[in-house]
């Protein structure tokens, strides 16, 4: 049985504007972090919704938010149930800073590790790599996470690292 034509376009209304909604969210978000938190978008995007819109499950909110995010190329971060709180939470709603950072790097790290080994004619050690990469851009990345790195780099550029220290 079909519903009735006036029945079907508020909803289908409803449905264009949470996603337009969540688009802009997601389009916001993109232009300045690299994540999305699921709540905080939660909040935001029930914030916007009008009283009349049909009624939203967490569930379903958090799939559409995360389907768009990862289209867009976004980290997405299921954090429901996971903040302060209700009072202390929001007091910051409104704050310009998000809740919750993912880490993120203020130098470019990826990009002085090409430098130094696209720069070095003589053969380096991995250690020598990272000893100039700190010196360079003062990471607090691990050994382990920065030999990873210089190791991809250094295989795309055809570069041979030595094995002494």
């Amino acid at each position: 049985m079909q519903e009735p034509k006036d029945a079907q376009e508020p909803r289908d209304i409803a449905a264009r504007r949470l996603g337009m909604i969540i688009e802009q969210y997601v389009e916001a978000r993109k232009r300045h972090y690299d994540f999305v938190s699921t709540d905080q978008a939660a909040r935001v995007v029930r914030r916007m919704l009008k009283p009349t819109d049909p009624a939203l499950s967490d569930r379903k909110l958090d799939d559409m938010l995360a389907a768009l995010a990862v289209k867009n190329g976004l980290v997405v971060v299921f954090d429901r149930g996971v903040r302060a709180p209700a009072d202390i939470a929001e007091a910051g709603l409104d704050r310009k800073e998000p809740t919750m950072r993912a880490p993120t790097e203020t130098p470019d790290v990826a990009g002085a590790v090409d430098s130094i080994l696209g720069a070095q004619p003589a053969p380096l050690s991995m250690s020598a790599v990272i000893s100039l990469l700190r010196e360079r851009t003062g990471t607090k990345r691990s050994d382990a996470d920065l030999e990873g790195l210089i190791a991809k780099k250094a295989a795309v550029l055809d570069v041979h690292l030595s094995r002494r220290g």
